[in-house]
């Protein structure tokens, strides 16, 4: 006989492993692992975009005046500027991005435990009807 609660169950959990594949493969991970690893891309992108923002800038300039032609002390303190800003860049992205993916596995490991409440739920209903068919 067919157990309507068990495949109530079961496709609660088959409709969130179809929907919520990312969540499962967060929760992979250990939170401290996750957030590093997506710091680190963050970290890259922020350095690749300043680099080519930065070279940009620095071309056009060149292109605009060709016989630009700049001390020690104004060079120093454009290269101190240029360190500086993306310094604080890379703390702002840092911090938001150890905020967003710290609170994203968070709420990827709550979402499993309903996903795990289903599997348990299905495990229960399992051994009910292994005991009911047992003399």
């Amino acid at each position: 006989m067919v157990n309507i609660d068990k495949v109530y169950l079961m496709t609660k959990a088959a409709i969130f492993e179809e929907r919520q594949k990312d969540v499962l493969s967060i929760v992979t991970y250990r939170r401290k692992d996750y957030i590093l690893y997506h710091m680190l891309g963050v970290m890259l992108a922020v350095t690749a975009a300043y680099a080519v923002i930065v070279g940009t800038i620095l071309f056009m300039i060149v292109m605009a005046y060709e016989e630009l032609i700049l001390n020690t002390a104004e060079a120093l303190v454009i290269v101190i500027g240029v360190i500086l800003i993306y310094m604080i860049l890379l703390v702002i992205y840092y911090l938001l991005s150890h905020k967003y993916y710290g609170e994203k596995h968070v709420a990827a490991r709550h979402a499993v435990t309903e996903y795990l409440s289903y599997l348990r739920g299905i495990k229960e209903l399992e051994a009910d009807e292994e005991e009911q068919e047992a003399p």
